[in-house]
């Protein structure tokens, strides 16, 4: 890998997403405007080369409809015109009943039996969504995962270096697919870096269902990552569990991972049409702490 060439490939969350090119087009908005607020010399460098950015479109599979994208250009324009969050967005992120909400969720993670007590219906459909995937319902999972694969096999082959960005239940996917790329396929793909957001590969209830979860050492990790970054929002109620350099310290400890490093105080500012979303992709890819991660990474060293 010569490092002259950059590939960042976005893998969203669950829950339908707009059309692929109007999805990516948002995505890619914010991302530019987020490095440009933090470094503003490289925006150019980036906008000059937009076909670096590339969405893995794997709702279209789960889901029978895109979402509506119009729905979401009201918070989308004012995540570009404000610089950053307004005071009510700070007060309702870390409102009390949020925090008291992560708290019963951390417990139920710990205590499955608790789930059906302490879950609302959104946490309900989510986990049955997940558990369509986590259970390669109609092969769905490998079908998801072959698009991922997909586009790593096609950055790799083209010499680029890559930045892998996993939304929510996308970051759960992305390891998945590392790691049967590692560990089944036995490829030589590496990953420059890891990049997570919102994501909840912490849990409990994720962690011991993922490709690998039943391997003993080094085969329960891909081994094709060389740098993770995890990022989590303050409010985000998936990302319950947000430091994973302990929970994934074997893989340091083994040298599967150069680093593992941990954000969880991000401020997310999105809000749609029912309010404030502070797990949402738009809000995580402008966050100033997202696109430093990414112009860092950018202007690094192969």
């Amino acid at each position: 890998m010569n490092g002259t060439r950059r590939v960042i490939i976005y893998v969203p969350g669950m829950k339908p997403k707009p059309p692929a090119e109007i999805h990516r087009a948002n995505l890619w908005r914010c991302l530019l405007e987020g490095v440009d607020r933090v470094r503003p010399q490289l925006t150019e460098a980036l906008r000059s080369q937009a076909d670096c950015f590339r969405l893995v479109p794997w709702p279209h599979l789960f889901y029978p409809a895109p979402s509506d994208a119009s729905v979401d250009e009201p918070g989308l324009e004012r995540l570009l015109r404000l610089p950053g969050p307004e005071p009510l967005d700070l007060r309702e992120a870390g409102h009390w009943k949020k925090q008291l909400t992560r708290l019963a969720y951390l417990v139920s993670d710990a205590l499955p039996f608790l789930i059906d007590w302490v879950a609302n219906p959104t946490l309900k459909a989510t986990m049955t969504d997940s558990l369509r995937y986590l259970r390669n319902e109609a092969n769905i999972a490998e079908q998801i995962r072959d698009l991922v694969a997909d586009a790593l096999i096609e950055a790799w082959r083209d010499d680029a270096r890559i930045l892998v960005i996993g939304h929510s239940m996308g970051s759960v996917v992305a390891w998945d697919t590392l790691w049967a790329l590692s560990r089944r396929q036995h490829s030589d793909l590496r990953v420059d870096q890891f990049l997570t957001l919102g994501s909840p590969l912490g849990l409990n209830f994720m962690r011991h269902r993922l490709l690998g979860a039943r391997e003993k050492g080094p085969l329960q990790y891909p081994d094709n990552i060389r740098r993770w970054v995890n990022l989590a929002a303050v409010g985000d109620l998936t990302a319950l569990d947000r430091t994973f350099a302990d929970d994934y310290r074997e893989m340091l400890q083994l040298g599967l991972v150069e680093s593992i490093s941990d954000r969880g105080d991000l401020t997310n500012y999105f809000r749609g049409a029912d309010g404030l979303n502070v797990h949402r992709c738009y809000g995580y890819m402008i966050n100033p702490h997202t696109a430093t991660a990414i112009a860092d990474w950018w202007q690094s060293d192969a």
